[in-house]
């Protein structure tokens, strides 16, 4: 019955890790809902046994983290912006 209470927190880390892929564009977002990823993907390994959900969270959080920061650097280094229309396209 205890492992009951805590089979959520692999299916968390696994929400909260999509969510932070797909929230890539908001480098604040997405380091949050990774992070909290990342803390629920350890909390479901250290607490749940027989739940493979908990490693595709933890790695998507991760991966999110991870090119999000990789998205920013190579955009500041370019000095692009995001939302940035091309001269050829304006009238």
């Amino acid at each position: 019955m205890e492992n009951e209470n805590r089979v959520g927190l692999g299916i968390t880390s696994l929400v909260l890790g999509i969510i932070s892929l797909v929230t890539m564009c908001f480098i604040v977002i997405s380091v949050f809902f990774g992070v909290l990823a990342i803390v629920f993907g350890i909390l479901s390994i250290i607490f749940e046994k027989k739940n493979n959900i908990r490693y595709t969270g933890l790695i998507l959080g991760i991966v999110s983290i991870l090119v999000t920061i990789i998205l920013y650097i190579v955009l500041g280094v370019m000095d692009a912006d995001i939302f940035m229309i091309p001269k050829w396209y304006k009238f």
